[in-house]
């Protein structure tokens, strides 16, 4: 999908506890922030919202002893599409409100849903779903379901990956190849119709990593820039071009509970001006654990003083740049 012009959105996450007066708190403050395309608010686990889900449809998944576990040698797919409660509720809440906006879905991947499905002993990710490509890709067959309804609703889907950070350095530290991590992010693509959607991988990434992502049908790359400096020399702006590929910066701490200043926010976006003629700005993850103090409260204004300055550097940007 060819979208054009400068964006902002939010990767999810916020450090407030899950009820219906806290996600009505936070959609309202992305809305008045003027953030572009918010993500619905995300104030559980990000493996937690879909895995619960999966426990009680009896699957093969089972939740014993504080951890998931799988309890035959595979996972049922034939289930309902799981952890969609968030999406829905934001949804009917934004439109019964009558407020026009552009919800962003975030949906846990099957790699890093996998590394939380314990199947051996062990603490290593040796001992997870994760280890076998063939239970990874019955999770996929699931989480494909879920990219399906959310694109009926959404304006665009990430699929949050941060495993994939983890496993591929400069070589695959699990018994699969480049073609099979392709192909299953390919396929979560193609569940997700025409909704703009790409991939949102935290830390910092490997060359190898950049090198996959950019062979995928996927629209847009979500990494962090803040905390990540390193990450500016992954991707250069032919690369991206060539690949047709949007990139999503980010561009605040999600782990530093000071707030940045416009000026310096504005500095770092800057550097990506010669990166295409659409960008997307972002924290460089979510906000659930910037805890202040033990307190979410000032962990939350945090989050939104950081979004709200972020929205302002990124007006200066495109007042910068104005587009043809």
């Amino acid at each position: 999908m060819k979208m054009k012009g400068y964006y902002t959105s939010t990767i999810g996450s916020f450090p407030l506890e899950d009820t219906d007066d806290n996600r009505e708190r936070c959609i309202r403050d992305l809305v008045t922030l003027g953030i572009d395309f918010p993500a619905y608010p995300q104030l559980n686990d990000m493996g937690k919202q879909f895995l619960d889900d999966l426990v009680a449809q009896n699957c093969g998944i089972i939740y014993e002893h504080g951890e998931y576990r799988l309890a035959d040698k595979r996972v049922d797919v034939d289930v309902k599409p799981p952890g969609l409660k968030p999406l829905l509720w934001t949804i009917k809440y934004v439109r019964k409100k009558g407020l026009k906006v552009n919800i962003k879905a975030a949906i846990t991947g099957p790699f890093t849903l996998s590394s939380y499905i314990k199947v051996n002993r062990g603490d290593m990710l040796f001992s997870t779903a994760l280890s076998d490509i063939r239970l990874v890709e019955q999770i996929t067959q699931i989480v494909s379901k879920v990219c399906e309804e959310a694109s009926r609703n959404s304006a665009m889907i990430s699929i949050d990956e941060p495993i994939l950070g983890v496993i591929v350095g400069a070589r695959i530290a699990l018994k699969y190849t480049e073609n099979e991590i392709i192909g299953i992010l390919n396929n979560l693509k193609n569940s997700c119709k025409e909704t703009l959607t790409g991939i949102h991988v935290c830390g910092k990434i490997s060359p190898r990593l950049s090198e996959i992502l950019l062979k995928t049908d996927l629209d847009f790359l979500s990494h962090e820039f803040h905390d990540s400096p390193e990450n500016m020399k992954i991707y250069n702006p032919k690369s991206l071009r060539d690949n047709e590929k949007i990139l999503s910066a980010g561009c605040v701490s999600s782990r530093n509970p000071r707030v940045e200043s416009v000026e310096e926010i504005f500095e770092l976006i800057s550097k990506f001006k010669d990166y295409g003629d659409c960008l997307i700005f972002t924290p460089d993850c979510g906000f659930r654990n910037l805890i202040i103090n033990g307190l979410r409260e000032k962990g939350y204004k945090a989050a939104i003083m950081k979004l709200r300055n972020m929205v302002e550097a990124v007006a200066r940007f495109k007042a910068l740049l104005p587009l043809n």
